[in-house]
């Protein structure tokens, strides 16, 4: 992964799991990929002949040949391509014969859903298939250098992980976005030759607990141990509990950091978020879980005042690519701090430099899974008529 994993908010907290046979019948399998949210203008093009749709009726209102660079933009609150002005609310691009579109610098497959929302912004959905998306996602998580097995991991668990938020978010205008709070997507511009042939040799495969699918989390570097998902956000599935000691990430380059920090910067940055804080004089670690990451921190200022701060809540504040886990040791020097940790991410499910190491040592993918996800099944999807 270029940028580890770390999701975070409601669309973790308000996790609910879904039955065997709402997923594997499911058809047809298009997942929806928010890529540009509420944006007031955007370029776009079309590589070959394609219709236009009203989204709500599914009337073609257009059919063109080529759709050169044009700039998408609001017209009296009004969807203008171009010099083309239409009236619906809601537009669908469908290529034939499998063009491309172009948004801005990223080239798509499958449509793209043109939402104009209340004149005021777009938002634009690339309604791709299933396992194109993963095509389009594997790079962005996963060196396409690595070896097969590892690759092949990582794109059973993005699928499962895709396939959950289709249904959690079916009511919504979008499943997943193209960044790292879903899975970083970069359509067929991210597309390498051995990514996608791990797609199409795992195609179809997910993981599901007690045939429920649930969210296959993943991240870059556990630090040796995987975190309980309950610690973070609540989910108490057994998949999930952390606690795998994994020594085969043991050798990449992200398992030991250390990151200098001034105390006023940190004073800064947790005022800036609404605490009320002096000049810091102590920071302490007060609880650990039983992964061995931070719980919560004591924050103590030299005018004696104190906060105390949980610790997924002050690498938030402070960055989750600066801090990268919550796994550290703290050593205070004077008006410096040095943060001494293991680990990137927030280590739940897969750790994706274990399963490089383990894919190097021999393990199959489907054993790297077990591994990492402990109780799970794997599940082939039914292929589509």
């Amino acid at each position: 992964m270029k940028i580890p994993v770390f999701l975070r908010g409601a669309f973790l907290f308000l996790c609910v799991f879904f039955l065997a046979d709402d997923i594997v019948t499911a058809k047809p399998r298009l997942i929806r990929v928010a890529v540009l949210r509420e944006e007031d203008h955007f370029t776009m093009a079309v590589h070959g002949r394609y219709d236009v749709l009203d989204y709500n009726t599914g009337k073609v209102i257009a059919t063109e040949n080529y759709l050169h660079p044009s700039l998408v933009s609001l017209d009296k609150g009004k969807t203008a391509i171009g010099t083309r002005v239409f009236d619906a609310a809601r537009l669908i691009i469908t290529p034939r014969r499998e063009a491309l579109v172009s948004i801005n610098a990223g080239r798509f497959r499958g449509s793209v859903i043109v939402i104009n929302n209340a004149g005021v912004n777009f938002t634009v959905v690339n309604s791709v298939d299933l396992e194109q998306y993963i095509c389009g996602v594997l790079y962005h998580e996963i060196s396409d250098t690595w070896p097969l097995d590892a690759i092949k991991a990582q794109a059973v668990a993005t699928r499962t992980f895709a396939l959950y938020s289709m249904q959690k978010f079916a009511a919504r205008d979008y499943d997943v976005t193209n960044d790292i709070y879903s899975q970083v997507y970069g359509g067929r511009g991210a597309e390498r030759y051995r990514t996608n042939l791990a797609v199409h040799r795992t195609k179809g495969e997910i993981l599901m607990y007690q045939g429920v699918v649930f969210p296959t989390f993943f991240h870059a570097n556990s630090g040796g141990v995987t975190e309980d998902a309950a610690e973070l956000w609540g989910i108490d599935l057994p998949p999930l509990k952390g606690g795998v000691l994994s020594p085969f990430s043991e050798d990449s380059p992200h398992y030991k950091w250390k990151q200098d920090f001034r105390l006023k910067d940190i004073q800064d940055a947790l005022n800036a978020r609404g605490y009320q804080l002096g000049l810091i004089k102590d920071i302490q670690v007060t609880e650990r879980n039983k992964s061995g990451r931070v719980r919560k921190l004591r924050i103590l200022a030299r005018d004696g005042k104190e906060d105390i701060i949980e610790g997924k809540v002050f690498r938030d504040i402070i960055g989750p690519n600066i801090l990268r886990s919550n796994k550290y040791e703290i050593i205070m020097k004077g008006w410096y701090v040095d943060f001494v940790g293991y680990g990137w991410g927030h280590g739940v499910g897969m750790c994706q430099w274990g399963a490089f190491g383990m894919a190097l040592k021999h393990y199959n993918y489907r054993q790297i899974l077990a591994f990492y996800y402990p109780s799970s099944e794997f599940v082939k999807l039914k292929d589509e008529d």
